[in-house]
């Protein structure tokens, strides 16, 4: 058996997560594990990005260019898949807003310190950064960053001035949340 047949067998018989990747797309990436196979064709239960289940793929085998598996996105997927549930409850937060000019100190002042929820902060109508606000002046704050995989990417100092807008304790966050406390807790 080559080691293609090999991987697939695995995430059979022991139900492990494994990335598809299709030649001449790089957006097509699937994640699940192998239901089944043969010399043609596979079928995979396909997982969504907030670990439900969402179907079932079946691709030529031929149309496969690349198998991942046992790698840091599939670990950190299989907590997603474990606590999904969880991941669908929303902590209720109650953000005051402000009528005055530092609308954006205000809700940054409220998130402060919060080590649970994770904030997501537009800078300059433009992109969006994640993680925990950890210490705020009137001018500026620290922030430290968490990238979609619960990875600590440190910390940043940003002007409150080039905030535009904030998405907190979305799905997009809670998962980062649950993935940042999980890979803490591994270390």
């Amino acid at each position: 058996m080559n080691i293609f047949n090999q991987i697939l067998e695995r995430s059979k018989l022991n139900k492990e997560l494994i990335g598809l990747w299709k030649y001449n797309d790089d957006e097509k990436f699937w994640c699940g594990f192998v239901i089944d196979y043969n010399e043609t064709l596979l079928k995979i239960q396909h997982y969504t990005n907030y670990g439900k289940p969402d179907g079932q793929i079946i691709a030529q085998i031929s149309a496969i260019q690349n198998v991942d598996f046992n790698d840091d996105y599939a670990k950190a997927m299989q907590v997603v898949i474990d606590y999904s549930q969880e991941l669908e409850k929303e902590q209720k937060l109650n953000i005051s807003l402000s009528d005055n000019e530092d609308w954006d100190y205000h809700i940054i002042k409220q998130m402060e310190g919060n080590s649970e929820v994770i904030t997501s902060i537009e800078v300059n109508n433009s992109d969006y950064f994640s993680g925990f606000i950890i210490e705020v002046s009137e001018t500026d704050f620290i922030f430290n960053c968490v990238g979609k995989l619960g990875q600590d990417e440190g910390m940043v100092v940003y002007k409150i001035e080039d905030i535009t807008g904030f998405k907190i304790n979305d799905i997009d966050n809670r998962k980062r949340a649950m993935l940042y406390k999980w890979r803490k807790n591994s270390l």
